[in-house]
């Protein structure tokens, strides 16, 4: 065998055969890391939408428990049917009904008070009242229980399209005797909206999913048509009692159900993964991460195809296969060109490549001579510092995104936290900064203050100028309010519709009277004309103010609490004032 044909055999083993085995190796821990990469971007994502979903149903059920505790409500329930009638009683439960309902004027569909039996005595929706809601499990779980509850989405039965969830909690008198029930009707577009905000993040192609505890699809990203549809065909008798429920359509059994038995397989095991076929998606392989909810026993969903979680993967396999087709050219030219003279110097190339397919990418070689193996060396010193060009090139651009990724998602945080209209803090950012205050102020045993604001006959401004002329006043109000408390450590948010909160931190009743005086003297000052005021020819505002020293009897619930009852008490001696209210 000739020294060109043993030299090309050696070079193919020393370069060729290494960036081979290099090429699988990296191309499997590049599955792999590219795979873990696709499980925790989808494990967040699922994770972030069942803790968003648990939220709003904490939010909603212990928003709903204390609404419930309104004295307004249970004074009404305590009368008789024949004492309800036209009693002041009456007119403070419909008015607190109808204020709970404007508090997310896009989703609450209705508010209504159930009396002992089920029947539909008050109801924002007249069209219910009247109606036997006894059979209903959100009226039978509260009195059985004692507590709030949250009911499972709901087919509308007279409004195509339109699915419901429910919210309910006892009505109790001052002994502590169940009345009635307070029941929510909530517009569950809002669950599934919180299901499909996340999808864009979780990676490319991905799509979301909600299931219940029967693993009916409650909301698709991708697929809607697949809603009240289980993942696999489920025994006859439960499909029926769950269309009697309304949470199934009253479709043939066979067009009910897919067939996913792996996925459901494995819910039943509550894998946090599984890589499986999914009807809706083509059939095509998903990667997919479970999270479970605490509230309900639902589970939360999200895929993406395993074959776009793994592109890069063939690319880099052209590369590789590109990088060794140019090696192997040049390993055949130069075992060609090359002699026994010069064995010594091949050797010194194989070893430089060695050590450059092992990783070392700084290595160059050192040949001076201008023949073959001069310009050998020359292009493989090329080639190196173009591989390691690109290299750094890819590394500054996944840098530059990476920052750019980390600026758009503060962007959109401050836009989370911010109402759109107003342009001061959400109630999503209220409800979070109260909490951390409150923790606060009960770690250092200082006040903590709460004004609520409600803009007086603010219904009838609307009537009067317009939603235009109405969101103008709330911006005009909103930014008054802002100017007024400056202080770093307080927040003024918008509480929902024309009601407004304000949090001093640090603040005892005297010093939070003063600051609602002080706002009442600023809106006084703006003079925003409302001719059909019952109080004045100008805007104004009913404020109720609380304080006290938080405690794990005096919680954030309690504080609210409080400042409701004084903004009521505000409303009924003839609005336009500010009221504290009295331990």
């Amino acid at each position: 065998m000739g020294i060109r044909t043993k030299l090309i055999a050696s070079f193919f083993v020393v370069a060729l055969i290494p960036l081979l085995l290099l090429t699988f190796i990296n191309k499997q821990t590049t599955e792999k890391a590219l795979t873990d990469n696709a499980k925790q971007a989808l494990s967040a994502a699922a994770k972030e939408t069942a803790n968003r979903i648990d939220a709003f149903i904490d939010g909603n059920l212990n928003a709903v428990r204390v609404e419930a505790i309104l004295p307004g409500l249970a004074r009404y329930l305590s009368l008789t049917p024949k004492q309800r009638d036209d009693s002041p009683e009456m007119q403070l439960a419909i008015e607190t009904l109808i204020r709970l309902s404007r508090k997310d004027m896009l989703n609450v569909l209705s508010y209504a008070l159930l009396d002992l039996k089920g029947k539909n005595v008050l109801d924002t929706k007249t069209s219910n009242i009247s109606k036997d809601e006894s059979v209903e499990n959100y009226f039978k779980e509260p009195l059985k229980t004692g507590f709030s509850f949250v009911s499972s989405m709901k087919l509308s039965p007279t409004i195509p399209d339109l699915i419901t969830v429910f919210f309910s909690s006892p009505v109790r008198n001052a002994k502590g005797d169940i009345l009635g029930v307070l029941r929510v009707s909530y517009n569950a577009t809002v669950v599934q909206q919180l299901v499909t905000r996340r999808t864009e993040q979780a990676g490319a192609k991905s799509f979301a999913i909600l299931l219940d505890e029967n693993n009916i699809y409650l909301a698709h990203s991708t697929a809607p048509k697949l809603i009240f549809k289980s993942i696999v065909p489920l025994p006859t008798d439960v499909v029926t009692q769950l269309q009697w429920e309304g949470r199934l359509p009253n479709f043939p059994v066979k067009e009910l159900a897919t067939n996913e038995s792996k996925l459901k397989q494995a819910l039943d095991h509550k894998q946090p993964y599984v890589i499986s076929s999914l009807e809706a998606a083509g059939n095509q392989v998903d990667l997919i991460a479970i999270a479970y909810l605490q509230y309900k026993p639902w589970s939360v969903l999200f895929a993406q195809p395993l074959a776009v979680a793994l592109a890069p993967v063939e690319k880099q396999i052209r590369d590789a296969m590109f990088l060794f087709s140019l090696i192997a050219s040049v390993v055949t030219i130069i075992a060609f060109v090359i002699g026994q003279l010069v064995t010594k110097q091949i050797i010194y190339l194989n070893n430089i490549v060695s050590h450059f397919t092992a990783g070392n990418l700084d290595i160059r070689v050192k040949i001076n001579s201008k023949d073959e193996i001069g310009q050998l060396a020359k292009s493989f010193n090329n080639m190196a510092l173009q591989l390691q060009t690109s290299f750094e090139t890819l590394e500054h651009r996944v840098q530059e995104r990476t920052e750019e990724l980390v600026i758009a998602n503060r962007k959109l945080e401050l836009l989370a936290n911010m109402d759109g209209l107003t342009q001061i803090a959400n109630r999503r950012c209220f409800d979070h900064y109260l909490a951390l205050e409150h923790t606060r102020h009960q770690r250092e045993q200082n006040p903590l203050a709460l004004i609520m604001i409600d803009i007086d006959y603010f219904k009838v401004y609307n009537d009067s100028y317009g939603h235009q002329g109405g969101d103008e006043c709330l911006i005009k109000v909103a930014q008054e309010i802002a100017k007024v408390t400056q202080r770093p450590t307080d927040l003024v948010a918008r509480y929902g519709g024309e009601e407004f909160a304000v949090i001093l931190s640090n603040t005892d009743i005297k010093g939070a009277l003063k600051v609602a005086k002080t706002i009442q003297t600023a809106i006084a000052s703006l003079q925003i004309p409302h001719q059909n005021s019952q109080v004045s020819n100008y805007i104004t505002l009913s404020m109720g103010v609380a304080s006290l020293v938080p405690t794990l009897e005096q919680n954030l619930e309690t504080l609210i609490s409080y400042a409701d009852q004084a903004l009521y008490a505000a409303k009924e001696q003839g609005r336009n004032r500010a009221i504290a209210h009295r331990y």
